[in-house]
């Protein structure tokens, strides 16, 4: 990580607490990557479910602040009434409100753990490329969106190992993001069945969804392409080059 992580969540914590879309987003991508790193560098197993934990706390209300804005292109495109979309509008709003008063946010998190030596990132490294590998979803039949999900996690491991001492490749990020408009895509589809407050659109949210679900789907299958072949004959550099969080998405 470029920055100390302990430094980057004290910044972001008031924000996020205060209801900051983006600072919610960035503390859930921070304390994701420093997770893995805990994990590869060794450190003990308290901080890497201290880093879970925040992971954790900021994960529902940053699934509801991305489908607002689904919710409302959907709802845009349907011969629904301005009355109806604000009165949907009106109804999730208040659903954050209830979510962010439920958030709690630790006031300390471990100490940044040291960075690995090249041959226990290269390791790791490996090992993160045979789970990315092992967890594609077969291309025919019905796959269950589990399976999706966990490569995508898979993925994301991958790339914040990769982060310590290379730099992402732009097929990578292409790839997640396609993979992040999927998992967008599908939590719309679950919170349309479960939330009564959008009810009266249950069934033109959910197909807008899978439609949705099925373009980004699609477009994740024309990136792997590329980032599987690179996989294949992947040797990283070990360069000092850092990737910025800008150009992808780490929902």
């Amino acid at each position: 990580m470029s920055s100390s992580a302990r430094r980057s969540y004290k910044a972001l914590r008031s924000l996020a607490l205060a209801g900051d879309a983006e600072a919610i987003h960035r503390v859930r991508t921070l304390a994701r990557r420093a997770e893995v790193i805990a994990r590869v560098s060794g450190a003990p197993k308290r901080d890497r479910r201290a880093w879970q934990a925040v992971r954790r706390a900021a994960s529902e209300l940053r699934d509801h602040d991305v489908t607002d804005e689904l919710i409302r292109q959907a709802l845009a495109a349907l011969p629904a009434s301005e009355e109806e979309q604000a009165s949907v509008a009106a109804a999730w709003a208040q659903r954050r409100v209830a979510l962010l008063t439920e958030l709690s946010l630790p006031g300390r998190v471990p100490q940044d753990p040291e960075r690995p030596g090249r041959n226990r990132w290269r390791r790791s490294l490996e090992r993160a490329q045979r789970q990315v590998l092992a967890r594609v979803p077969p291309r025919d039949g019905r796959v269950q969106a589990e399976a999706w999900h966990d490569w995508r996690k898979a993925l994301k491991r991958y790339r914040a190992v990769l982060d310590m001492r290379a730099k992402a490749p732009s097929e990578l990020l292409d790839l997640l993001q396609a993979l992040g408009d999927a998992q967008d895509a599908q939590t719309l589809l679950t919170l349309a069945l479960r939330e009564p407050a959008l009810r009266p659109h249950r069934a033109a949210l959910s197909s807008a969804a899978q439609a949705r679900r099925r373009i980004a789907r699609a477009a994740a299958w024309t990136h792997w392409a590329q980032v599987k072949a690179a996989l294949l004959d992947d040797r990283p550099a070990d360069g000092s080059s850092e990737t910025t969080e800008a150009g992808a998405s780490d929902r």
